[in-house]
């Protein structure tokens, strides 16, 4: 099987678009085998932020460890503290309103919100996209754009992503082309867009014609004036937009990867490595999707091939070693998917728990729930059920080894969000001592 002439893609991806085939699968789940789960003695340990590396995440021989300093336990007070929070989100100062969005993103990726905040699940979203709108500091619009993610991740399963999806859609599209808004911003933006499309967009046609957009409206400017920042999120958000397309239309897939494929040629050429093997894990991902059930091929695979193996085997000279590392690591698995159809397989360790990820599909929903969530992601994993239905795994909680690795939001003590709890418990313990104190003025 070979790809179809790239000259006729716009023609038949439009066909596609309005054809009225029954999808395998309407889903955004993945109809791929079960991912393993096997009991592990080495306990789980949160992880920060920093210690993730997306672009090397797919290395088949590590297991990613959850290690986190552990400082203060925040418990069930999330809820008291995000409406503090969201008090202090009133400052005129954007210093302080962007200290405050540090604090509400911590809560909201290492706490799952889902069954609470009941009737003022919007007003949050509300207070987010206030922040987005501002013009004045451009780390407040991208902290606000994280948390629209957050909250999509949070409230996915809930009545309020599906009604609110349209307007944050509508907002976020204006922002990635906006010529005038920051790099970073947009490119937070474009994931933001992309996480809210995965979670709460209709079906597969929905996430197929937001990979149109992205392809010609973002992928393609920003390669053109070399916005690598742009580029980078662009080919994600592309990647986990097609992870849906792959689960509803096959066709559909091919014909959205031949419009956008010699873009991806052009990214593998970028001065970015992180644009680079963002690019290399799209046809990696396509091609495993495509090829399930035939020996698929792409037209210029040839070309392809000799462009990933310049890739594997480029000297230090001009990258420094940890980017040689993680291009080499990187591409070496893509090669392996197009050459011999072999996968990946990233372990995941979660509460004395090794989870294994064996197919193109989890991973790259895997990196882009990561890049969101962070240190959060054993967290959302054990009681975000949206997490759950996403990559087919489920934990038991009620057990002696779950309790023994249970879960703890931790913070460090001198940061903005350990300062707002003690403020919190403050402010509570004063309201409570005048509820006891007697009026003085009777």
């Amino acid at each position: 099987m070979t790809r179809r002439n790239r000259d006729s893609g716009s023609g038949l991806l439009r066909s596609a678009l309005n054809s009225s085939r029954v999808p395998s699968s309407a889903g955004r789940t993945s109809q791929r085998d079960t991912p393993q789960l096997q009991y592990s003695q080495q306990a789980s340990r949160d992880v920060s932020d920093d210690e993730f590396d997306d672009a090397a995440s797919t290395a088949s021989s590590d297991a990613w460890v959850m290690n986190e300093d552990e400082h203060i336990e925040i418990g069930d007070e999330w809820e008291s503290l995000l409406d503090t929070a969201l008090d202090a989100l009133g400052e005129k100062r954007a210093a302080a309103r962007e200290k405050t969005l540090q604090s509400i993103l911590r809560l909201m990726a290492h706490t799952y919100m889902g069954d609470g905040l009941e009737g003022r699940r919007v007003m949050l979203l509300e207070a987010l996209r206030r922040s987005v709108r501002s013009t004045k500091s451009h780390m407040e619009q991208e902290r606000a754009l994280h948390g629209i993610s957050l909250w999509f991740v949070n409230f996915g399963t809930q009545d309020e992503a599906e009604s609110e999806f349209a307007s944050v859609s509508e907002q976020l599209r204006v922002m990635v082309v906006d010529p005038a808004c920051d790099s970073q911003v947009r490119a937070q933006a474009l994931g933001a867009l992309g996480v809210a499309n995965f979670i709460a967009g209709a079906d597969f046609r929905d996430a197929a014609e937001l990979a149109q957009f992205v392809h010609t409206r973002v992928l393609d400017p920003a390669l053109e004036s070399r916005d690598m920042s742009v580029a980078h999120q662009a080919f994600s958000t592309l990647g986990l937009l097609l992870t849906v397309v792959a689960d509803g239309d096959s066709l559909l897939l091919e014909n959205i990867f031949d419009a956008s494929f010699d873009s991806h040629m052009r990214g593998l050429r970028a001065d970015s490595v992180d644009v680079r093997v963002a690019a290399a894990q799209n046809f990696a991902l396509v091609h495993s999707a495509l090829g399930a059930d035939t020996d698929y091929m792409f037209d210029s695979q040839d070309e392809l091939i000799g462009m990933l193996e310049m890739l594997q085997h480029e000297s230090s000279k001009r990258l420094g070693k940890r980017d040689i590392s993680v291009q080499r690591t990187a591409v070496r698995e893509v090669l392996r998917t197009i050459e011999d159809s072999s996968a990946p397989e990233l372990k995941l360790n979660l509460h004395g728990r090794l989870v294994r990820f064996g197919d193109w599909t989890r991973i790259v929903r895997l990196q882009a729930f990561r890049r969101v969530v962070g240190g959060g992601l054993p967290v959302h994993f054990v009681r975000n059920e949206l997490v759950q239905d996403v990559f087919e795994v489920k934990f038991d909680t009620t057990g002696d080894d779950f309790a023994r690795n249970r879960a703890r939001m931790v913070v460090n003590p001198s940061s903005e969000l350990a300062k707002m709890r003690t403020r919190d418990i403050r402010r509570r313990r004063d309201a409570r001592r005048d509820e006891l104190l007697p009026d003085l003025d009777d």
